[in-house]
């Protein structure tokens, strides 16, 4: 993780966006992506950081996403990237586990959007 990225997670903690262990669990799972070989850095995972903190802490405020007008145009996009979708229901699923935190299918759609997005930028290294 590169310094840039850091100092977003700090931010969000900082300020009192997020709670501190909704920081924790994604710095995790950053070092993990970036452990599997991802490049995490501002410019390849920056709105995935932001995108994942603000969900979890919307979900465990109550107020998730769980409608979106383009919901079937996610759908479509992900079809060809399925495992980027059962990546997104594994982050979730130990989201549950750590936080207690329940992402909705809509969440876990889009951070799978910010996944495939990631791929396709290695791909292109």
């Amino acid at each position: 993780m590169d310094r840039q990225l850091a100092e977003r997670l700090e931010i969000f903690e900082r300020t009192g966006q997020v709670a501190p262990e909704i920081c924790r669990f994604v710095r995790v799972e950053l070092d993990m992506l970036d452990a599997a070989g991802s490049e995490i850095t501002e410019e390849s995972a920056g709105t995935l950081t932001s995108h994942l903190l603000l969900a979890l802490q919307r979900s465990r405020d109550g107020g998730a996403l769980t409608e979106f007008a383009a919901d079937e145009t996610v759908r479509a996009e992900l079809a060809g990237h399925p495992d980027a979708l059962e990546q997104a229901a594994a982050l979730a699923e130990r989201a549950e586990s750590a936080l207690d935190v329940v992402l909705p299918g809509q969440e876990v759609r889009f951070l799978a959007l910010h996944l495939a997005l990631l791929r396709q930028r290695e791909a292109m290294r």
